[in-house]
């Protein structure tokens, strides 16, 4: 039950493990991220064979923000192991030119590869959230109401982009490196409320991963619409939504030993989902992988009744 005592929304995932593999595609296919974020075909297979090898309620199209950064101007560093925005923001942040990008492209082609092959799958593609988007763009703090407007016209154009291409669930990400601090401004120019009107005109799923998040009464009211919402574990347990499902992110997964947070157990099952804080590296190893999958599985069935 929710505090008015509704049952919360009917969501596709509660009560699901929901684990982000996406550069887990890119060892399962042996190629690199680089190769990924350039090749519709490749980045689909990694999404299919990383949702099928791991039994995945979900598929991860991709989970790479960087790809929104360079489509509307910013240099992107793709030569380490992991993309890297690079300083200077963009010159040139005109909403009119996403669709066009070549990056967009690849990923709109890379949506349709995936929907045609796991039909039964919910397909998720991640985009940056607002505070994340204003690192990529070098914006200073405080935002000026121009950097609002900028930021606010782009990740709409970003999200219909994605639901008109058929997205089941929006992946909106803020860093791990992001404190409550950096996610304020954004939270007073009402962009996560956006963000989520506009999804539920199309009645599209989406989640708020914000591993930092310590989930004030402002951050709650502000997030309270999305579908899911991952920030700090012990927050996100206590935290009182309304309409929100909890998504709690387990601790030490791929490690072969991993932990349930405390006081999931208490939850009513159904009313939250069990996630990972972040994108897994693929320094880990796939049994390990696989028996933490095996070990989250027992927990849910047993939590379940």
């Amino acid at each position: 039950m929710t505090k008015s005592g509704s049952e919360p929304q009917n969501t596709s995932l509660s009560g699901s493990f929901v684990p982000w593999l996406y550069a887990m595609g890119s060892k399962i296919r042996q190629v690199n991220l680089r190769e990924m974020a350039l090749d519709a075909s490749v980045m689909a297979s990694g999404a299919i064979d990383s949702a099928k090898l791991f039994n995945l309620p979900v598929a991860c199209v991709n989970f790479d923000t960087t790809l929104w950064a360079e489509a509307v101007g910013c240099s992107v560093d793709r030569d380490g192991a992991f993309p890297m925005v690079e300083s200077g923001g963009s010159a040139d942040t005109n909403p009119d030119l996403v669709r066009e990008a070549d990056q967009v492209i690849i990923l709109k082609d890379a949506i349709s590869r995936v929907k045609g092959a796991l039909a039964s799958h919910q397909v998720v593609c991640a985009i940056p959230g607002p505070a994340t988007l204003a690192v990529d763009l070098a914006i200073p703090l405080p935002a000026t109401k121009k950097d609002q407007f900028i930021v606010g016209e782009l990740l709409t154009e970003f999200v219909n982009v994605l639901c008109e291409n058929g997205i089941d669930n929006i992946l909106v990400l803020e860093g791990p490196e992001l404190s409550d601090d950096d996610l304020e401004p954004w939270i007073e120019g009402n962009h996560y409320s956006r963000i989520v009107k506009l999804t539920k005109h199309y009645a599209v799923e989406t989640t708020l991963l914000c591993p930092q998040a310590t989930l004030t009464e402002e951050q709650i009211q502000a997030f309270d619409d999305f579908t899911y919402v991952a920030a700090n574990p012990e927050s996100t347990v206590m935290a009182d939504f309304e309409n929100a499902v909890k998504a709690v992110y387990v601790a030490g997964f791929g490690t072969g030993s991993v932990a349930i947070p405390e006081g999931v157990s208490e939850l009513q099952f159904g009313n939250y989902i069990l996630t990972t804080g972040w994108d897994l590296d693929i320094s880990h190893d796939f049994t390990d992988i696989q028996n933490d999958i095996a070990e989250i599985q027992d927990f849910l069935e047993e939590a379940s009744g």
